[in-house]
């Protein structure tokens, strides 16, 4: 049973995905989607993975938030599965995934960008908050409509600034129109992301 949470709003605006970070569920950034995209309908969907009672939306082969530790296998089919669940729920509510924006953080933000890469599912808008690269995408999707907002702290203990960098390039590939807001507490989301979330959104 997939758990998630759906609200609706004015159907002429994008409809919104939700993803959390690692330890989080559906209801974690239900008040900030709220914030950034008053009256947007929005889907938030909990990650099925669950390790000693840890929220997330793939798995680890080990401690520690590292490539090596990354389970690519269970990566790719989580993926897959959350794509399946995003189509089969947008249809049953009448969502138009045409113009879908995501919204993620940490582990969430990960996803959502790991998904775009790979052609998964083509975002209009993405906003990735603390995300890093999970593993080299070779070569990836295009998606030069796609706007995608990246936030990173250089004192971030999880995303180094070489991944970054990684991750920065991959996205370049795609031709989408990247803009990288440099945030100076670490690994948390902080109120000053949130307004210059605000402001990447009026552009």
């Amino acid at each position: 049973m997939t758990n998630y949470i759906l609200k609706e709003g004015d159907n002429s605006l994008a409809p919104i995905l939700v993803l959390h970070s690692t330890g989080g569920d559906e209801h974690q950034l239900v008040p900030l989607v709220e914030e950034l995209f008053p009256n947007h309908p929005f889907l938030s969907i909990r990650g099925r993975i669950s390790e000693q009672g840890i929220n997330r939306y793939f798995k680890l082969k080990g401690q520690g938030f590292t490539k090596e530790n990354f389970d690519l296998v269970s990566l790719e089919e989580e993926a897959q599965w959350l794509t399946k669940e995003v189509e089969r729920l947008g249809q049953h509510y009448q969502l138009d995934l045409s113009k879908l924006n995501v919204i993620g953080y940490s582990n969430g933000a990960n996803m959502a960008l790991y998904m775009q890469l790979k052609g998964l599912f083509k975002f209009d808008k993405i906003l990735a908050f603390h995300a890093m690269q999970l593993t080299e995408v070779g070569t990836p999707v295009l998606s030069d409509e796609s706007k995608v907002f990246l936030t990173h702290a250089d004192n971030d203990p999880i995303v180094s600034r070489e991944n970054l960098k990684e991750l920065s390039t991959d996205l370049e590939k795609t031709e989408c129109q990247l803009e990288i807001f440099k945030a100076k507490f670490g690994h948390q989301l902080s109120d000053e992301e949130i307004l210059a979330a605000k402001k990447w959104l009026e552009k």
